[in-house]
């Protein structure tokens, strides 16, 4: 890591802050349905995707919260493990549990683990399993890139939105912590932003900055990079795709979201007395909120101009 960049201290006391005064923001990207019940009855009591992640084949889908959980679905068919009688499945970086809690459903027979070192998240995601009587899905608050689990414990490793958290300089013990954990034979699936391109202008620079800020990340490492890293902690490479295609249409409702909804609502959230009223959904603090929508407005710009992509990319232990 270049010494200019934030230690893992900093990072993590920055997505403690985010998900902390700003978890309820993510109650808006939902069915307008799960949306309502996510605030009225919380988190726990909502049937709310749960999911911090882009919609897959949004034009396709049904409603919004079929398009969140069809990205889970595609994490799933590549793991491979239909054939398994009792998978020990891993949900590296976990959020708040959305799709940890949907795997285990799907697969009563499965067992699902999932980890966040954010410990908000993780209460979060306990309560929801909880109530949803998903008790094959147990959550831990742990760093993924030392996570203290036995070695060749999963059948099965996805993570969705949760590498980019990594820098690149981390990245190394991120895949060999992954390579440990999985049973020889067996897969690991990311679907992930990776940088395609540098910004060329003022305007590009802005948009990715809104995003890294907004959305706590830093910068994201170059999908062929990210195959180079997995190959060197051991991986096989199977299968890596640009599918950022599958995604736009989500990349516009996010913005559409933020530029219509999040942002009228930070600058009332300032006002005396409504950061209060506001809280329930994430604006406690209107400055993190005005982040947020700024970096849900930019992400859109991100993809659509080619400077970021979205990607799959499947790797296999040898057996």
């Amino acid at each position: 890591m270049d010494e200019s960049a934030p230690d893992s201290g900093e990072v993590l006391a920055r997505l403690e802050q985010h998900y902390d005064t700003g978890s309820g923001l993510y109650k808006l990207w939902a069915s307008p349905h799960s949306v309502l019940a996510a605030v009225a009855r919380g988190w726990g009591a909502a049937r709310h995707p749960a999911q911090l992640h882009y919609a897959w084949d949004l034009e396709q889908a049904l409603t919004l919260d079929e398009g969140i959980r069809r990205t889970t679905l595609e994490a799933l068919r590549w793991l491979a493990i239909d054939e398994l009688a009792r998978p020990r499945i891993f949900d590296t970086g976990c959020g708040i549990g959305g799709a940890a809690t949907q795997i285990s459903m799907l697969r009563s027979e499965a067992e699902v683990e999932g980890m966040s070192n954010v410990a908000r998240q993780v209460e979060i995601a306990r309560k929801r399993a909880q109530v949803l009587g998903a008790g094959n899905a147990v959550f831990r608050c742990g760093d993924y890139l030392c996570t203290g689990l036995p070695q060749a414990s999963f059948d099965g490793i996805y993570a969705i939105e949760s590498f980019c958290y990594a820098p690149t300089a981390a990245k190394p013990a991120l895949f060999a912590e992954m390579y440990r954990l999985l049973r020889p034979g067996r897969r690991l699936v990311i679907i992930d932003g990776c940088s395609r391109r540098d910004a060329t202008s003022d305007a590009e620079r802005r948009a990715i900055q809104d995003v890294l800020d907004g959305w706590t990340m830093p910068t994201p490492t170059p999908a062929s990079q990210m195959a180079a890293l997995a190959r060197q902690a051991g991986f096989e490479l199977l299968h890596c795709e640009d599918v950022t295609a599958h995604v736009l249409r989500s990349a516009d409702r996010i913005a559409a979201i933020g530029a219509r909804l999040l942002r009228p609502l930070a600058a009332l959230a300032r006002l005396p007395g409504m950061a209060v009223l506001l809280s329930p959904l994430g604006f406690a603090s209107p400055a993190v909120a005005a982040r947020f929508a700024d970096a849900c407005v930019s992400q859109r710009q991100v993809l659509r101009c080619g400077m970021g992509g979205y990607y799959v990319h499947v790797l296999q232990k040898p057996a």
